[in-house]
């Protein structure tokens, strides 16, 4: 059941009572009186042109009845004053009780780094960000729930907007200038090589938290084009350095949703290991900790896909992600992301190659973390 709006948002509204020859507007906009415009704004027809982008083209959304419930509203605005401002507005908008079309609840995000004044910020920042939070949602609640809105912002977010859209399986809404209703942008075939996403999941995994790092901790895999598509690469003091470029954070999210979806039947191509959980072998290092690791061991050799705990890993507090590394023989370091040392194992596995042996670790990170 739909009940998801997600906007991005421009500057028409604010541009439009800007223009505004209402006196009484005029001293809203100059005291900044946001409660007041707000007030104002549900005064008029929300199919009014004062009313802007945002307001006219949810009008229109909710009125062909694409939405099944108004629960939730989500306002991306830029990282500028004035996006500040117009999601301010917004948001009173469609909190106030008179609004025939109030959410449930709404709220604003500042797209860091989304700006007109910084081209290496727009590029590095504020386009990835607009990827993380429209994932961030569907990772959370589905995509069966959410809708986009692209109408609203600058004409690179709105492209990008639609096009993650259709990489995660969301439909995206557009209300063109010059049109009465909304049209739902058609689907558009992207390109996705799920046996080159699981062949470098830590790779993927490692630049999706935002790290800057050494282009030559990569070695071979960057050699080509396609990874070449995905990644920013930025030089400093004679050193390369490489990121996920904002197509490279939706491919990494795109992938994930589809790993979602096929791992049944990626695992099933996966052979087992036969022997009785208690009886495959544990091999722990007699250090602070072994007492918890244990348990754990125990517990996580009861995955068909398990062989034996090779050894215990050296401490990993702070991570994260409980994948630390694999390898393409079936050795998977799994750490305990939920304890403060950041313990982990060293684990074999039943894979035979990197795409099986990440495959098995991605489903052990999510039966066995806490």
């Amino acid at each position: 059941m739909r009940n998801t709006l997600i906007c991005t948002v421009g500057t028409s509204l604010l541009n439009n009572l800007k223009f505004s020859q209402e006196e009484s507007i005029k001293q809203a906009l100059e005291g900044k009186n946001w409660n007041k415009l707000s007030r104002f704004l549900l005064q008029r027809k929300n199919n009014e042109r004062i009313c802007g982008a945002e307001i006219n083209s949810i009008t229109s959304i909710c009125d062909k009845e694409f939405l099944n419930q108004r629960i939730r509203l989500i306002f991306l605005v830029s990282d500028t004053a004035d996006g500040q401002v117009i999601g301010e507005i917004l948001k009173l908008y469609y909190n106030n009780d008179s609004n025939p079309l109030q959410f449930e609840k709404v709220e604003v995000r500042v797209l860091e780094g989304l700006r007109d004044d910084d081209v290496k910020a727009f590029k590095q920042q504020g386009l990835k960000n607009l990827v993380r939070e429209i994932s961030t949602e569907v990772r959370k609640f589905s995509p069966e729930v959410i809708a986009i809105n692209a109408t609203g912002g600058y004409k690179a977010q709105i492209s990008f907007a639609g096009m993650i859209g259709q990489a995660l399986e969301i439909p995206v809404y557009y209300l063109f200038e010059k049109f009465s209703e909304v049209i739902e942008l058609p689907p558009q075939p992207v390109a996705l090589d799920l046996v080159f996403w699981l062949n470098n999941y830590p790779f993927f995994e490692q630049l999706e938290s935002g790290q800057t790092i050494a282009k030559s901790e990569f070695g071979e895999r960057l050699e080509g084009g396609y990874i070449e598509s995905i990644i920013d690469e930025e030089w400093i003091d004679s050193t390369s350095y490489i990121s996920l470029s904002a197509m490279g954070v939706l491919f990494h999210e795109r992938s994930r949703l589809q790993f979602a979806k096929q791992e049944s039947t990626l695992l099933s191509l996966i052979p087992m290991d036969d022997t009785e959980p208690e009886k495959k072998s544990i091999s722990i290092r007699d250090d602070h900790g072994k007492d918890v690791l244990q348990v754990f061991a125990q517990k996580i050799c009861r995955s068909p896909y398990v062989k034996k705990i090779v050894n215990s890993l050296p401490w990993n507090p702070g991570r994260t992600n409980p994948i630390r590394q694999t390898q393409p023989n079936g050795i998977v370091e799994f750490v305990l992301t939920w304890t403060d040392q950041g313990l982990g194992l060293c684990i074999e596995t039943t894979g035979r190659n990197l795409v099986e042996t990440n495959t098995i670790a991605l489903h052990l990170a999510k039966e066995f973390t806490k």
